[in-house]
């Protein structure tokens, strides 16, 4: 008997402990004590702006917008990209028109619009990348990588590159007119087997990298890659990883674009997408209780903490100083998942809201 009590025991304790660990590690028993250090006003109208990118020559922001929540439910959805001067006094965002090289409406199969960034050429054009999903609720839906010339107050599609090993992408970053890294934030492609690689924290997602030619596999080992970005020399990739909750740091090859691993810095919350201002200052919109993520992604009522925090490299201790700049329970945004700055601003984007912040520093 008392063994046939132990054999029941011993699986009972090991799921506890594995729910607890589970609830410890994605944040659900924080405080979230609401701290910021900007003054922001909402700007309405668009549903889950996810990413930000700027044009820090001319101030020009661009926010990738897919109505998630509708998506999710097999609905008609809008999505679109928008541009939004940080130089107005009273800016607006606007949906840019994508338009084919002769000036007509470009004929693209879907818009499901993700990560976005920005590539300055040779040529002063202003080419930008954007990740476009074939099937938003696919867990092993092929995704491709849109780019488009921002000319005239519009976007002039460039080019559909397309690759096998290209699916589950979250987002990308532009190191060249056709060059580019993307973060494939899942290696399983089945829903159970995500799910599984989720709660497991299992660090089987990865990054690639397009050459111009082919997809290649770069780096690896990472729970959740999630947003990434490059140094303003090219020499450092950042990468989130949003389950293991760490940024992490490689060298590039410039000519072969090969990574090697510098460093890994816990930040003890579920980062997401990265940018990297005009001082180098990086930047992080952040998670800091996953799971309340994860309902607020079912259920809109349900609030979802959001976090800012920075990396600033300091050359005295040779070493980068994380800082929390902005702290919210949610009730102001829900499911923050970018921060992108501008001289003495910051926009804060939303996976899912109707909604992006436009702050002010203090």
């Amino acid at each position: 008997m008392k063994k046939l009590i132990l054999w029941i025991l011993i699986p009972i304790a090991i799921i506890a402990l594995f729910i607890i660990r589970t609830l410890v590690s994605a944040g659900q028993f924080k405080t979230i004590e609401s701290y910021s250090e900007f003054d922001c006003k909402p700007v309405e109208g668009f549903a889950g702006g996810e990413d930000i990118v700027i044009d820090h020559s001319t101030g020009t922001a661009f926010l990738s917008y897919t109505d998630r929540r509708l998506a999710l439910l097999g609905q008609s959805f809008d999505s679109g990209i928008l541009s939004y001067s940080l130089l107005e006094s009273n800016p607006i965002p606007r949906k840019l028109e994508i338009v084919n090289k002769q000036n007509e409406s470009a004929k693209l199969s879907k818009f499901a619009f993700h990560g976005i960034d920005l590539f300055n050429d040779a040529d002063g054009r202003r080419l930008l990348y954007v990740i476009n999903h074939e099937s938003v609720n696919q867990p092993a839906g092929y995704s491709v990588i849109e780019i488009f010339e921002y000319k005239n107050n519009q976007l002039y599609h460039v080019e559909t590159i397309k690759d096998k090993e290209l699916r589950n992408l979250n987002d990308v970053v532009a190191v060249g007119p056709r060059q580019f890294y993307a973060t494939v934030d899942h290696g399983a492609t089945s829903t159970i087997g995500q799910a599984f690689e989720n709660y497991l924290q299992s660090p089987i997602s990865h990054v690639v990298y397009f050459d111009g030619q082919t997809t290649r596999h770069v780096a690896g080992g990472i729970a959740y890659a999630n947003g990434i970005a490059v140094s303003h020399d090219g020499q450092t990739l950042y990468v989130a990883g949003t389950v293991s909750q760490k940024i992490y740091l490689y060298s590039r090859n410039l000519e072969a674009g090969d990574l090697t691993k510098k460093e890994s810095i816990y930040l003890g919350t579920g980062v997401d997408n990265i940018d990297i201002d005009e001082q180098g200052v990086v930047w992080i919109g952040s998670h800091p209780k996953l799971l309340s993520f994860v309902e607020h992604s079912k259920d809109q009522s349900k609030l979802s903490p959001s976090e800012v925090v920075t990396l600033t490299w300091q050359n005295d201790t040779n070493n980068y100083k994380p800082k929390t700049v902005y702290l919210n329970d949610g009730s102001q945004l829900s499911g923050l998942s970018v921060a992108a700055a501008y001289r003495n601003r910051v926009l804060l984007g939303t996976v899912f809201e109707s909604k992006f912040l436009d702050c002010t520093r203090k």
